[in-house]
């Protein structure tokens, strides 16, 4: 069973449908924000602030989507972050701004770096263009079923296949971003991300579990336990 492909398009055609008269189509917007960010990266960091500037005509006429549209790029952009192992320094800033210098049918996109704290992206599911701050760790490891042994050096710790999460594992069994080890007042948890196999212990699906000593948490295939060092 494969997972389902992203649906951006699908989402941004819905968007489109919405958008009466526009010659500027949401799929070239997107393309273009991602190709001003992805030539902006610099040793892994992505710019977290970025303007896209419309004609004030194709501005009205995209008005009443806006809000949509901006949250779907912000979407976009968390994703291809995570599969390409991108980091903040800071909050992400998406604006959609009317400018007389903007030809009318094109736009012009500006994707600057601004701040210095590093910041994890947050996981699908939580609001658009949310991040959180690293909390950093030292003395947990996290046992693989196989005997791999990996340091919990922060949190929120992200697990999945993807290339960008913070601990990959390279299984099909386990999705892309599958779950993430967070800290709470009783511990460390870990969370399902809406993973297509979910998280088990002791062969019962969980949306969390408290990692105390002794639990052991699956994930698709692989076993993970916590561990003091």
């Amino acid at each position: 069973m494969t997972e389902a492909p992203h649906p951006l398009e699908r989402i941004l055609q819905k968007t489109a449908r919405k958008v009466s008269g526009g010659g500027l189509h949401p799929l070239e917007i997107l393309s273009r924000v991602q190709e001003a960010v992805a030539a902006a990266c610099h040793d892994g960091v992505a710019p977290n602030d970025i303007v896209v500037e419309l004609h004030p005509v194709d501005h009205e006429r995209y008005r009443p989507a806006l809000p949509r549209l901006r949250d779907e790029i912000v979407k976009v952009l968390d994703q291809h972050a995570r599969e390409a192992g991108l980091r903040l320094l800071a909050e992400r800033r998406l604006r959609v701004e009317s400018s007389d210098e903007v030809a009318e049918g094109s736009l012009r996109v500006q994707a600057r770096f601004v701040g210095e704290q590093p910041v994890a992206l947050a996981p699908s599911g939580t609001p658009s263009g949310a991040t959180r701050r690293l909390v950093r760790h030292r003395g947990s490891i996290l046992v693989l079923g196989d005997g791999t042994r990996v340091a919990l050096t922060h949190t929120p710790f992200t697990i999945g296949r993807g290339p960008g999460n913070d601990l990959v594992i390279p299984s099909l069994a386990v999705s892309r971003q599958h779950a993430e080890i967070a800290q709470t007042a009783d511990g460390y948890v870990i969370r399902d991300l809406g993973s297509r196999n979910g998280i088990l212990v002791d062969g019962v699906p969980r949306e969390w579990v408290l990692l105390a000593p002794g639990v052991v948490a699956r994930l698709g295939d692989t076993e993970i336990r916590l561990e003091r060092a």
